[in-house]
């Protein structure tokens, strides 16, 4: 029995090790874009700013892939469903350092397509492989992996430019890209096994996760905080640089780091809000919590400037990403909890269309609002009033369900 226990806990922490791994590249790969605008952009003939753009159309085409991708596990299995992410985040960054904007667009449609497929075969493996009692952990320690992605993209990116161009840049991580292949393909064997040939990808079928989802209440009011959540997530992960570096006279690598430093708070928020879901608050409880926290730190950053302490704005930004990095694995967790059985990479799909919907709009928005009053600051206070709300709306959900119960 114990070694039958040994074995049972290696193979889980094998598969949570693989999925870290293809989640925390696929972020990595999403995030140089946003590392590299300050310098990038003018190559392209495009404001810094225009990053948020980017960053919307690479979203847009992931809440499409995502909606394929339950078809597409079902048919090949997610194993597989994964190699074609890995494979997409390699031809999409070597495709981009071609330093064109059609190379660029090119780039942000495979890179979305790889980000889309990663949250429906990683929620159908680790639904398969996480005992209940520890399901929120396993999948927050699986969506770890944007963080540290970006994260990684955020020291590494700065530290190469010292000697090379962002060109070569994106080429070196393109190659060091495909190389993940060889990690995920033996595992193949173990979570492939229940492929079905009959599953068929049609058009007309397109909008049936959304609609499962919009039937599903709880399973709806989950999908719309993500996706306030992920506006916020996105904005602040996305113009953080450049607001330290353009608004504040930091420079690259400082800003760099203090990226990083956010996204590792991220890190560490989602393995501790992982375990408090687990077992002391309830999962939608937690998430109001987290988003009145985000908006209170969004408020902070708003009022940023070259007079603060280099440790204030790094304590802003540390809480600042341990909330709005942070809470992805709870809700996917809880996402998978309610999904019917046999429905998770759908109902995962459906779901990942609304969270990346918020990506769509939000650094868009961001970017307009800088742009139009010239201030990182403005973009900031418009991404705290949406948790604000959000987490009020959530606590009183929860204070009518409770009366409900006592009637």
């Amino acid at each position: 029995m114990l070694s039958s226990g040994n074995a049972g806990g290696a193979r889980i922490a094998s598969t949570v090790g693989m999925t870290v791994m293809v989640q925390t590249l696929t972020a990595l790969a999403l995030a140089v874009p946003t590392i590299l605008a300050p310098v990038a952009a003018p190559d392209l003939g495009i404001a810094p700013a225009g990053v948020g753009n980017w960053v919307g159309f690479s979203y847009m085409v992931a809440m499409f892939a995502g909606l394929v991708s339950g078809t597409l596990v079902g048919r090949w299995g997610p194993v597989r469903v994964f190699e074609a992410a890995v494979l997409c985040v390699a031809a999409g960054l070597a495709i981009g350092s071609a330093a064109t904007l059609a190379a660029t667009v090119l780039c942000g449609v495979l890179l979305g397509i790889a980000h889309g497929f990663v949250n429906p075969a990683s929620s159908t493996i680790l639904a398969a492989a996480a005992p209940p009692r520890m399901r929120a952990m396993i999948f927050s320690i699986k969506q770890t992996g944007v963080p540290l992605g970006a994260a990684l993209a955020g020291a590494l990116v700065p530290a190469v430019l010292l000697h090379a161009s962002w060109q070569f840049t994106v080429l070196l991580l393109a190659a060091a890209s495909a190389a993940l292949i060889a990690v995920v393909a033996p595992f193949r064997s173990a979570y492939d096994r229940d492929r079905k040939s009959s599953e068929r990808f049609r058009l007309r079928g397109l909008a049936a996760p959304i609609l499962e989802v919009w039937r599903n209440r709880p399973v709806l009011h989950l999908a719309l905080t993500s996706g306030v959540f992920s506006s916020v997530q996105m904005s602040f992960g996305t113009y953080l640089v450049s607001y330290l570096k353009l608004g504040l006279g930091y420079s690259l690598v400082a800003a760099g780091l203090m990226f990083s430093a956010a996204q590792l708070a991220g890190v560490l928020g989602r393995i501790a809000w992982g375990a408090v879901a687990d077992r002391w608050l309830a999962p939608r409880l937690l998430l109001a919590l987290l988003g009145l926290v985000m908006a209170a730190c969004g408020g902070a950053a708003a009022m940023f400037s070259a007079d603060w302490p280099m440790a204030g704005i790094a304590l802003v930004c540390v809480v600042y990403g341990a909330t709005a990095v942070g809470w992805n694995g709870v809700f996917l967790a809880e996402v998978a909890r309610l999904a019917p059985e046999g429905r998770v990479a759908i109902i995962t799909g459906g779901t990942q269309f609304f969270t990346f919907a918020g990506v769509l709009i939000g650094p868009p928005m961001f970017g307009a609002i800088v742009s139009a009053s010239g201030d990182y600051g403005a973009g900031f206070i418009f991404i705290a009033i949406l948790p604000l709300a959000t987490g009020l709306g959530l606590l009183a959900q929860r204070r009518a369900i409770r009366a409900r119960e006592r009637e």
